[in-house]
């Protein structure tokens, strides 16, 4: 295994196979180890990543055209919760309010720089502190009592839409 950081599990398709690549070039020079699934159709790379994500409790990255079609396929998998971000402000509270553990970007609409920030943000975001971008005036202890006990009921609902 690793030490220190811990490991990304990327993937995608050849639409968001640049932006994958100028991705895991960024994470490399911050010294964060990263595996890469490789490039496939979008919905096979986005099932590999989702179920090592799944089995590992690593954090995942998808790419394709848009983000969204990763996302969904993504998402089918339980314990797997995908967030397309276009933003940093939505990459905040992705991980800050919804607990992602897998970012979707695209790379027909996302530059490589604004991708890096991105990921960033997204990587350092924890889950039930206030987002570190963006305006954060709403957030209270209220708030976090609600995305404490979110979790739980999420999974209810996530469980019961499988059976």
């Amino acid at each position: 295994g690793t030490s220190g950081p811990r490991q990304i599990i990327i993937g995608g398709d050849g639409f968001g196979e640049g932006l994958k690549a100028a991705v895991a070039d960024h994470l490399a020079k911050k010294g964060v180890a990263v595996k890469d699934v490789g490039t496939e159709k979008y919905y096979i790379a986005a099932a590999k990543v989702a179920k090592e994500v799944k089995t590992s409790g690593n954090t995942g990255i998808l790419f394709c055209g848009t983000g969204m079609g990763v996302s969904i396929i993504a998402n089918k998998f339980e314990g797997v919760y995908a967030a397309l971000c276009e933003n940093e402000v939505a990459a905040a509270r992705a991980r800050s309010i919804n607990n992602a553990n897998v970012l979707a970007l695209g790379g027909m609409v996302t530059p490589p720089e604004e991708a890096a920030k991105i990921v960033d943000t997204f990587l350092e975001q924890e889950f039930n502190k206030a987002p570190a971008v963006g305006d954060c005036e709403w957030w209270s202890p209220e708030i976090e009592q609600f995305l404490e006990a979110s979790m739980g009921e999420l999974a209810e609902i996530e469980h019961g839409s499988r059976s």
